[in-house]
């Protein structure tokens, strides 16, 4: 017989039906929301994948392979296959530098940057899409609780990391 927490909020059980996961809603919200954002992007040639990846180009251009991958949230195996695209789609441009060989710093073209202007209205537009009801203040506080649940489970995945690390 399975032992109960005392400190859970709710018993295992609760958690079998998908719609009381903040996980599975979540990633439902995630996929419908890239796919209508994907629906206005796909008419510029920018796929959802590759709109994360310009969005933070956009935010800070010339940071590194790496600092991209942690920021777009994947793995670096990944952001990899997604930065050939975008070069192949003539988005980016990856550059190493004379003082540090190891590094790839990846740069917006100019057609990329231009990009912004078209595609920040349909971002909006989702945006407004998904919040229909809801006061500006509940938005606010979605946002918050959502940068609160990210940021303990990024705790968590932390201790995870260090514990792997020790064991090594």
């Amino acid at each position: 017989m399975a032992k109960t927490n005392p400190t859970l909020r709710y018993p295992a059980e609760y958690f079998t039906n998908p719609e009381n996961s903040i996980g599975y809603l979540a990633r439902i919200t995630f996929r419908s929301f890239s796919r209508l954002l994907e629906r206005g992007t796909l008419s510029h040639g920018v796929s959802s994948g590759q709109w994360r990846f310009l969005r933070q180009l956009w935010r800070e251009d010339g940071i590194t392979q790496r600092e991209l991958s942690e920021r777009v949230g994947m793995r670096e195996p990944t952001t990899v296959v997604a930065l050939k695209g975008l070069e192949k789609a003539g988005f980016i441009t990856r550059r190493k530098t004379d003082a540090d060989r190891r590094k790839t710093f990846i740069y917006l073209t100019p057609h990329a940057k231009k990009l912004e202007i078209l595609l920040a209205p349909i971002n909006a537009e989702v945006h407004q899409i998904a919040t229909r009801g809801m006061s500006d203040e509940e938005v606010a506080q979605l946002q918050a609780l959502m940068r609160r649940v990210i940021a303990n489970l990024a705790d968590e995945t932390a201790k995870l990391t260090i514990l792997s690390d020790a064991s090594a």
